[in-house]
């Protein structure tokens, strides 16, 4: 049984602003972490409970964000970026949700 897809804001501003090739590919990689979502790197430190994927898209790296909850087998996607300052920012954001 599939993971259900949950999403913040932030994501879905970041998402819609992506080429549409690349957000075919994102969408491809978003129906493998809910298939898969341990696929991804768990990180450590301030952002402990977040994991990352990372894929290429017309010849770019981006990353994937994403919390998993076990209980409601849920995925929320926090965030889609490119590698610069992406953990930065990554971690202000969660700093002040």
């Amino acid at each position: 049984m599939a993971w259900k897809a949950l999403a913040t804001p932030r994501y879905n501003r970041r998402r819609k602003k992506l080429s549409p090739e690349v957000r075919r590919r994102l969408t491809r990689e978003e129906d493998k972490l809910l298939e898969h979502p341990y696929k991804g790197d768990r990180k450590r430190g301030a952002l402990g409970d977040i994991w990352v994927e990372k894929f290429k898209a017309q010849n770019d790296q981006y990353l994937v964000a994403y919390l998993l909850d076990e209980k409601a087998r849920a995925v929320t996607f926090l965030d889609i970026g490119q590698h610069e300052n992406f953990y930065r920012d990554l971690e202000e954001h969660v700093k002040n949700r």
